[in-house]
């Protein structure tokens, strides 16, 4: 499939599609197992400082498969500081827009979710890339979703600009 024919959104930033690279799921294999608290992916025909894209969890009880596109609304960010001086980083959480799936439907913050949810997608976005725990990631904050609305919309920018951002899973 290839993503730079997805658009990043109907309506970006605040109606975004999000490419699912790993669906919701227990992985009783990494130690200790890592709770995916939604579908994780990115935002297709973005770029972020580093050259990829917008990294996003949708958020929800419901997996879909790899490659999927979810239309998604951003509710938030979370910034995540490496404990070793490396540069911060951004990810994005969002919520499926109400017709795919309406519990979210009233969802426009982080504030509207449970804390314990906010505690496991912190925690997902602070280990999930590594299993073996060589770098030490903290959440360092959280921003709301007009914050995350505007990383969207200059991601998309940075990415008209360079042309540069992955093409695939």
């Amino acid at each position: 499939m290839d993503f730079q024919q997805i658009p990043a959104g109907q309506a970006p930033p605040w109606d975004i599609n999000v490419v699912v690279e790993i669906p919701l799921r227990c992985d009783a294999i990494a130690q200790p197992p890592i709770y995916h608290p939604g579908n994780f992916g990115f935002v297709p025909n973005t770029a972020m400082t580093d050259g990829e894209p917008c990294e996003v969890l949708v958020v929800g009880s419901v997996s879909v498969l790899p490659g999927a596109i979810l239309r998604s609304r951003p509710i938030g960010l979370v910034e995540l500081a490496d404990d070793d001086g490396g540069p911060d980083q951004l990810r994005l959480l969002a919520v499926p827009v109400q017709r795919l799936h309406p519990f979210f439907s009233g969802t426009t913050s982080l504030e509207a979710l449970p804390s314990a949810l906010l505690d496991q997608a912190g925690d997902f976005f602070a280990n999930f890339r590594d299993l073996f725990r060589t770098r030490a990631l903290r959440v360092a904050r959280w921003g709301g979703a007009d914050e995350a609305a505007a990383v969207i919309a200059r991601a998309i920018e940075a990415h008209r600009l360079c042309g540069c951002g992955r093409v695939g899973i």
